[in-house]
């Protein structure tokens, strides 16, 4: 999988009165729960009142899969998928459970990227 792109790119944050330009390439995940979502990169974690449908949108075309209805994870820190499990693990040992509905969905995307 090529994730050149994702180094040279970044999505820009807002959180009250702050700003954030987040290098894609850093993020790892993000959870959203209602109007709040959580994007974690390497290193921390920030908080967005984003629509999970929105970032979805705009990661789309750098290898994030939606695995569950509301986590997006980056293909590119995707370490393993345990399918017996339902979990995908992170290769920041981050374990996250998706949705059995989503399986095919997932499947096909990460073979689109090879």
């Amino acid at each position: 999988m090529n994730y050149d792109s994702q180094y040279t790119k970044a999505i820009i944050i807002k959180n009250r009165k702050i700003i954030r330009q987040l290098i894609i390439s850093e993020i790892t995940h993000i959870i959203c729960e209602s109007y709040i979502c959580d994007i974690y990169t390497l290193t921390d974690k920030y908080t967005t009142t984003r629509l999970l449908k929105a970032l979805e949108k705009e990661l789309d075309k750098f290898n994030f899969i939606r695995i569950h209805n509301n986590i997006l994870i980056n293909a590119k820190h995707l370490s393993y998928i345990d399918k017996d499990k339902n979990i995908v693990i992170l290769n920041t040992n981050i374990e996250l459970p998706f949705s059995v509905r989503r399986w095919k969905d997932i499947k096909s995307r990460l073979q689109k990227f090879d």
